[in-house]
């Protein structure tokens, strides 16, 4: 016996935009970890992330190694524990009340 037939969602159009406000209130926000070398004299980064709502997945740059973690934070204190000095960089920036 089928289950009962749902309506769609207004029209195509619609059903669009719903989509499209979907995905930006859900994206992950992109993030690097880098290393600076000396004071100043050099820096590289050493890792890419994306952080959902509530954990990261991070990708060295070297390409041998990936984690998943419970925040962009976590993983940087993980890595900085080796005595390096990095920082967490946000590509992203924060998505503001008013964006769609």
């Amino acid at each position: 016996m089928p289950g009962p037939t749902l309506e769609p969602l207004g029209t195509p159009e619609e059903f669009h935009r719903m989509l499209v406000e979907l995905v930006h209130e859900f994206a992950p926000r992109r993030f690097a970890i880098c290393e600076e070398h000396g004071d100043r004299v050099d820096g590289e980064v050493v890792a890419w992330g994306m952080a959902f709502a509530e954990s990261a997945l991070l990708r060295c740059d070297d390409q041998t190694s990936t984690g998943h973690f419970t925040s962009a934070e976590s993983a940087l204190r993980l890595f900085a524990r080796t005595g390096r000095r990095l920082r967490l960089i946000w590509i992203d920036a924060l998505p503001s009340a008013t964006s769609p």
